[in-house]
């Protein structure tokens, strides 16, 4: 089948078509000749065993008064008679089946044994002839029966004959049709070879091609429709060549400007680094100074109360310097992990007492539920993680419940920050992992921040492979979960 296939392939659309054609009238015109055939057969074969059975019937009547009188030879001069026919290869007179009057030949033929008498006219039916059976009556008495035994060459050959005969009209025909319906396909295949020509160099991309068809004006028109197309595709493909170049240009336009703008970004990152937090450093320090040297007395509570405003404002702002740092070196994928082991219950317990004048400043309770236990993890991310999580809970909650509770599941450390404080709306959830995003920015001006903190966080549990989510109701507080695979 895969060999057929292959040969098929190699043939154009024209010559499958013509063949196709060849293959449907050849069967055509051997299911007719087979038709012909049969039907021709079984009506000559009706017509001449009826004539032969009207013919045994003669030959009985005939013979049936030389029998009633026991004349042998009239009776044998009777047999010849009907014999002498050139298809009758044998006629025979029974006075029973075992009993043989007379016969026109000792010769004996393929036709079935009759062990029973011959009460009515029998036809019996070989390959090569036919045994008629016809019996012989006297008024009501038996006699016996006459046997005939008829040739069918005769008939095979008018057969042939006829096959022969009809064979060649019915493929001078059909022969005659064939070469008509591929002389007039010509004007149907013609115009689909040319479409199949001009689709094929449009995929491949040669231009220019067009058809030109031939034959009635409605063909004509269809070439000319065509045309349009084919033209029309390929202004469409010179438009969209001409977006794709230009929307190439404007793509690396913009990957040079990013990349611009990252050289930037890293050079105002030293900027930061290197010429804002060394000088902000001093001030904080000059400030401290100051307030240890300021006198004890109540005329200098007010300078004191300027100066620990200051050195706070001072504190925040390198709090933020640090963050955007971070942020900074998370997107470009700079911060390497140091993995350590670590007791979970003291880091946490460290972590509690950072957020102490937090937690007195907004007047919260903070409690911790967990088990100790050693893990190897980057010991500063995670307590990066928890700080950011604690300070964000401590910063929206006033007069509230803080909760910090850790414990293990399938290999996993669990770490859960719940607060009472405010809440996050259900549409705000997945935004607040967002650079410089809040749920209301009003908070940020009432309770500080800037944004950075969840999206720190969020980024530093990615890189320990974990993850992190949020449930909360606005009013109801909100508990922070973190997954983090351990060791």
């Amino acid at each position: 089948m895969k060999r057929l296939i292959k040969t098929l392939n190699r043939f154009d659309f024209r010559q499958r078509y013509d063949l196709v054609v060849l293959i449907s009238v050849a069967m055509a015109g051997m299911l007719i000749i087979a038709s012909l055939y049969v039907a021709a057969y079984q009506y000559a074969s009706d017509y001449t065993r009826q004539y032969w059975k009207t013919y045994t019937l003669t030959f009985a009547n005939s013979v049936k008064y030389s029998v009633i009188l026991h004349a042998t030879s009239i009776s044998q001069d009777i047999i010849q008679t009907y014999a002498g026919d050139s298809n009758v290869l044998k006629a025979s007179v029974f006075e029973s089946p075992h009993t043989l009057i007379a016969s026109s030949t000792q010769k004996a033929f393929a036709c079935p044994s009759t062990d029973t008498p011959v009460l009515k006219t029998q036809v019996k039916n070989t390959a090569y002839v036919w045994c008629f059976y016809t019996p012989l009556y006297q008024d009501d008495d038996y006699l016996g029966y006459v046997e005939l035994v008829v040739s069918k060459q005769d008939l095979d050959a008018f057969m042939r004959q006829i096959f022969v005969m009809s064979g060649l009209i019915v493929m001078i025909v059909l022969i005659i049709l064939f070469l008509l319906v591929r002389r007039f396909s010509g004007i149907f295949t013609a115009p689909l070879f040319e479409i199949v020509t001009a689709l094929t160099n449009v995929s491949l991309g040669i231009r220019g091609h067009r058809v030109n068809f031939k034959g009635p004006p409605d063909m004509q028109r269809m070439g000319a429709d065509f045309n349009d197309m084919l033209a029309k595709i390929e202004r469409n493909e010179q438009i969209l060549e001409q977006c794709v170049t230009d929307r190439t240009n404007e793509l690396k336009i913009a990957l040079d400007s990013s990349r611009a703008a990252n050289h930037y970004k890293n050079q105002i990152m030293t900027l930061v680094s290197h010429e804002m937090k060394t000088p902000l450093h001093s001030i904080g320090a000059y400030l401290e100074l100051i307030q240890a040297a300021l006198p004890k007395t109540a005329e200098f509570d007010l300078c004191r109360s300027f100066h620990a405003n200051a050195l706070a404002r001072t504190q925040d702002l390198n709090e933020l310097i640090n963050k955007v740092l971070i942020h900074g070196k998370l997107e470009a994928s700079k911060v390497e992990l140091n993995q350590t082991s670590v007791d979970i219950q003291t880091l946490m317990t460290q972590c509690a007492a950072k957020l102490k004048p937090a937690l007195v400043g907004n007047r919260n309770r903070l409690s911790l539920a967990g088990e100790p236990g050693m893990i190897t993890i980057d010991t500063e991310v995670l307590r990066h993680i928890v700080d950011n999580l604690l300070s964000n809970a401590c910063k929206f909650t006033v007069e509230g419940d803080i909760q910090l509770s850790w414990r293990y599941e399938n290999e996993a450390l669990i770490i859960q920050i719940r607060d009472s404080g405010c809440g996050i709306p259900p549409e705000y959830q997945s935004l607040i992992f967002e650079p410089f995003w809040q749920a209301d920015m009003s908070l940020t001006r009432e309770h500080g921040g800037h944004g950075l903190g969840l999206s720190i966080t969020k980024r530093f549990i990615e890189l320990l492979g974990g993850s992190i989510s949020v449930f909360s109701e606005p009013g109801k507080g909100a508990l922070f979960t973190v997954k983090i695979p351990w060791q």
